[in-house]
């Protein structure tokens, strides 16, 4: 789902999908996707595909897992790479010696690992498998989090493990292995940047600085990832026990060269909880972090300080799983700009079967351009489209906007008891991006055409007035025959529509954006019950969450 970071008000849901997870914004090649996982999913285990849609929400990659063992898509995992390759995590059943911890010679092991595929051709590009590099013996291994670096290597998260760990993009070997019982670094910050455990969403992340006096000036490398710190989900007993219980957004710096790794920041919940699985850092441009918080139903943004500048919580906090399928898995916040290829929504109540005292529901989801809507209505709904039929404009209201019709003539309408009624979208620059089918308040409110080809709010602009001199020059000057005829008078909103499409193109600002993926979730503002904010926040944008693992 999508929400306006302004306001919170929902922009786009779907809720065709079992259960979506790892839903996100990707620029691929100059075009914006929208991707997420969806599939089935038992104990933590998955089996799914990778869906990307355009603005337009067409679906246009859909991606899973590629090669034998029945090889599973995950759903812990999605990312994109500048190269246009997606990551995920997978898993996979093969056959496997397990005399070493007492099992069969022949038993069936399931394996975790992830695959790495080209986006454009399909062709898989890297496929790694836990079993071939660490022993069974170490642990159940999931591999929770697999991501692209820029030298091509992949940071892996393996939260069974307690480890993140570097793998060679050449040969599958661990290049370096940081936190549980094979770490390999000295920790200059006490344990606190290697005690971590249950891990979620690691990241290699772009650092102001490379480099620090506690390794001789030695080049840097800094991760963010979600610390769960245990098992277990609950409130800390106290704020004094908040470093050693709680759940914590994470920044450690590590120098693979002398190995030694050091805490940068971390940021607990302003509650003070711990959770037991899910979580997800988010490194924000304006120099904030953004968390959400697994098991507790909450996100939080912070400013470098740690001050919170957001907390929202769409549920009871302090458990696990307080309400079935209340989670809050990952949060994003970054650009989409929506531009639905259907069309806007209407319906209405009309107690006297016109527009006298009618109420209006209008609502496009998807759309993030949005300013205001439009109110037309007419006697004849051949001609609704008709600037004379503008009734009333209204700015936009979260995302389903409620109009009451005037029941007393305006300036620009007489008659208020019109039998037709349609809407139209209007972007903040006031160009009309898209209308609705038209309304038959004499039928119930029931639609009578496709769309209402409203195009604009105002009349056609009148034809240029040339002067005499020009007039007579345009006269005897020959068309040039590279140039394309003009527009025919018949198909006014042919026309017209492109000329809204190329101002709409050239003057709307793409919006800040983010995505929130739930499953289940109808009347999400209801949820949102708790919400902080101070001066420090970043205030334009949408958010993307998702709110399930």
């Amino acid at each position: 789902m999508i929400f306006d970071a302004r306001d919170l008000s929902l922009v786009y849901a779907d809720q065709q999908y079992e259960n979506t997870y790892a839903s996100n914004a990707y620029l691929v090649n100059g075009t914006r996707y929208l991707a997420f996982w969806e599939g089935g999913h038992t104990r933590g285990h998955a089996n799914g595909n990778c869906l990307f849609f355009d603005e337009a929400y067409n679906l246009r990659y859909n991606v899973t897992a590629q090669g034998l063992n029945d090889a599973m898509a995950d759903m812990h995992e999605l990312s994109v790479t500048d190269a246009g390759t997606v990551i995920f995590s997978t898993y996979f059943n093969i056959p496997f010696d397990c005399r070493p911890v007492g099992g069969p010679e022949d038993a069936l092991l399931m394996d975790s690992g992830f695959q790495e595929i080209d986006l454009a051709t399909g062709e898989l590009v890297f496929d790694w498998h836990a079993s071939k590099y660490f022993a069974i013996d170490q642990s159940y291994a999931e591999y929770t989090d697999a991501y692209g670096t820029e030298q091509g290597d992949y940071l892996v998260s393996a939260r069974h493990l307690s480890v993140l760990t570097l793998i060679d993009h050449k040969t599958g070997q661990p290049l370096w292995i940081l936190g549980g019982k094979q770490n390999q670094f000295t920790d200059l910050s006490g344990g606190a940047a290697t005690n971590f455990s249950w891990q979620h969403d690691a990241r290699i992340v772009p650092s102001s600085s490379s480099s620090s006096p506690l390794t001789g000036g030695q080049e840097e490398t800094h991760i963010t990832l979600f610390d769960n710190h245990g098992e277990e989900s609950g409130f800390c007993p106290s704020s004094s026990e908040t470093q050693h219980c709680s759940s914590r957004a994470l920044r450690i710096a590590i120098n693979p060269v002398l190995h030694t790794a050091r805490l940068v920041s971390q940021f607990f919940h302003p509650e003070g909880v711990n959770s037991g699985a899910m979580g997800g850092y988010q490194s924000l441009s304006n120099g904030n972090i953004m968390t959400a918080w697994g098991y507790n139903p909450s996100f939080v943004e912070y400013a470098p300080d740690g001050t919170p500048v957001l907390d929202v919580q769409r549920g009871p906090i302090g458990g696990q799983e307080a309400v079935p399928d209340m989670f809050a898995y990952r949060v994003h916040k970054g650009d989409w700009k929506g531009q639905p290829s259907w069309p806007p929504s209407i319906a209405v109540d009309a107690p006297n079967n016109n527009t006298y005292n009618a109420t209006i529901y209008v609502s496009w989801n998807g759309a993030t351009e949005v300013s205001s809507w439009a109110i037309f209505a007419s006697n004849d709904h051949k001609t609704i489209n008709n600037h004379t039929n503008f009734l009333i404009q209204s700015p936009r209201q979260g995302f389903e906007t409620i109009i009451t019709l005037p029941s007393t003539s305006t300036s620009t309408n007489t008659n208020t008891t019109r039998r037709y009624v349609a809407a139209a979208a209007v972007s903040s620059s006031g160009d009309v991006l898209g209308s609705t089918i038209v309304l038959d308040l004499q039928d119930g409110g029931n639609p009578i055409t496709v769309t209402s080809d409203i195009v604009s709010l105002k009349p056609p602009a009148p034809p240029p007035v040339l002067s005499p001199s020009a007039s007579a020059s345009a006269s005897t000057s020959p068309s040039p025959s590279n140039v394309a005829p003009a527009a025919s008078s018949t198909s006014p909103s042919a026309s017209t529509s492109a000329q809204r499409q190329t101002t709409s193109s050239s003057t709307v600002g793409v919006m800040g954006a983010s995505i929130f993926s739930v499953a289940g979730v109808v009347y999400v503002a209801s949820y949102f019950w708790r919400r902080r904010r101070s001066g420090h926040g970043h205030q334009e944008g949408y958010r993307m969450v998702n709110l399930r693992d």
